[in-house]
C-alpha cells in the first residue's frame, strides 16, 4: 500500500474558507478599533498642541493661541518676533492636519483657544470645545475659561 503525506485539495479548501469566514466576522470590529485608536491619538495631538500654546505663552511672555483652519490647527504667537513684517503672529511648531495624520475631521465650535503671558485661558467662564470626528464616531474635548482640559 502507498503511503500519502501532506494535505488533499478538499481539506485546504476547507481550512481557507474556514480563515475566510472568520475574517469576515472580526472585520467589523477590528475597523471599529482602529477608527477609535485614531480618535484617541487625534484627541491626544489637540492636547498636546494646547500644551504646547501654553508653555509658548509662559515662555516668551506672549499672547499665543491655537487656530483651526479647516482640518489644520496650529499654534500662534503675539506680537511677531521674527522675519518679515507680514503678519501679525509667529507659528510655533509645526501644522498639524488632522485628516492627513488620522483622517479625522476638525470643528472648533467656539473659535481660538487663547492662552495670556501667564500662560492662563483668555475668557474667563467661558467653555471651548472641539469635536473630532470620523466614521460615525466622535470625540469631543472640553477647555474651561482658564484653558484646562475638562474631558
Amino acid at each position: 500500500m502507498r503511503r500519502r503525506n501532506g494535505f488533499t485539495l478538499v481539506e485546504t479548501l476547507i481550512v481557507v474558507v474556514l480563515l475566510g469566514l472568520m475574517g469576515l466576522i472580526a472585520f467589523p470590529k477590528m475597523s471599529a478599533a482602529m477608527v477609535r485608536s485614531d480618535l484617541r491619538s487625534a484627541r491626544t495631538t489637540m492636547v498636546n498642541l494646547m500644551a504646547a500654546a501654553r508653555a509658548a505663552s509662559v515662555q516668551s511672555n506672549r499672547l499665543t493661541w491655537i487656530e483651526v483652519e479647516g482640518n489644520k490647527a496650529y499654534v500662534l504667537a503675539s506680537p511677531r518676533l521674527a522675519g518679515p513684517a507680514d503678519g501679525v503672529a509667529d507659528t510655533v511648531g509645526a501644522v498639524r492636519d488632522f485628516t492627513a495624520l488620522y483622517g479625522v475631521t476638525l470643528t472648533d465650535a467656539t473659535g481660538d483657544i487663547q492662552f495670556d503671558p501667564r500662560g492662563f485661558g483668555v475668557g474667563f467662564g467661558t467653555v471651548d470645545s472641539i469635536v473630532l470626528a470620523r466614521s460615525g464616531y466622535s470625540s469631543t474635548i472640553t477647555i474651561d475659561g482658564l484653558g484646562r482640559v475638562l474631558k
